[in-house]
């Protein structure tokens, strides 16, 4: 059954430095990664992509990591997402600006959102661009209960 929240966008924010080392990449993968993003190609086929993005979410411009994955098993998704996000934290590191590092993921992902969870990232529960804070409030407990019943052990690295 969908719910009225199942297309919005939430927040996920990474209040410290959690990430001292790029995750590893099996044989088959390539990162192509300059200021701006990266790119990884899987078998030299483009598999997905990561970048930067100034976003207006609380009232002043702050990086976000915005990311693309193409068609992929949800394996593969998985490792592809914290490949990119941890590069991407890592050189957010060498920014001017500071924690918390963000990033705007789907409600209905839940694969990715537990994944991000499990890296270090937490739920964003105020306000900002799209939402109030009682509607964070409410996608935030909808999502807890969605992943509740997904994942009734936990996530598995």
């Amino acid at each position: 059954m969908e719910d009225q929240y199942s297309q919005n966008e939430i927040l996920m924010i990474l209040p410290r430095r959690t990430f001292f080392k790029a995750s590893d990449l099996p044989g088959n993968w390539e990162v192509d990664q300059d200021p701006a993003g990266l790119s990884v190609l899987v078998d030299q086929q483009p598999a997905g992509y990561a970048s930067w993005k100034d976003e207006d979410d609380f009232g002043m411009d702050r990086p976000s990591i915005l990311f693309d994955i193409h068609g992929c098993d949800l394996h593969t998704k998985l490792a592809l997402f914290e490949a990119m996000i941890s590069r991407l934290a890592i050189a957010y590191d060498q920014m001017p600006g500071k924690y918390p590092l963000y990033i705007r993921l789907s409600e209905k992902d839940l694969d990715l959102i537990a994944k991000a969870s499990h890296l270090g990232f937490i739920p964003y529960f105020g306000k900002w661009a799209n939402q109030t804070e009682e509607q964070s409030e409410k996608s935030w407990q909808i999502i807890t209960d969605h992943l509740r019943n997904r994942y009734p052990s936990g996530l598995r690295a």
